[in-house]
């Protein structure tokens, strides 16, 4: 569930980043950052909170959670993030 949150989050802040915010200043869309914002927000909040329940599950440790959350900030970090988690949990390194 956390690596498809991680997409979740990745996808959304590149449509965002890459498609709304441009067609708000340059074609004066401004549908499309009201859409697509809030969207993005449901998806950070959700692999947040999957963040922090992997957390308290045992299944990443503190520096992980840092990595992750950090990640989510920058616009293809979340597919860093997803492809460090599939490596990681799916060979017991998560901690």
């Amino acid at each position: 569930m956390l690596r498809i949150g991680a997409m979740a989050e990745a996808v959304t802040l590149l449509l965002l980043v890459g498609i709304a915010v441009p067609l708000k200043h340059l074609a004066g869309i401004e549908e499309a950052t009201r859409l697509m914002g809030p969207i993005h927000g449901v998806a950070f909040l959700f692999f947040a909170w999957l963040v922090i329940r992997a957390r308290f599950e045992g299944l990443i440790d503190g520096a992980a959670l840092g990595r992750l959350i950090i990640g989510a900030f920058i616009p293809f970090g979340g597919f860093v993030n997803e492809r460090w988690l599939r490596t990681s949990l799916d060979q017991g390194k998560g901690q």
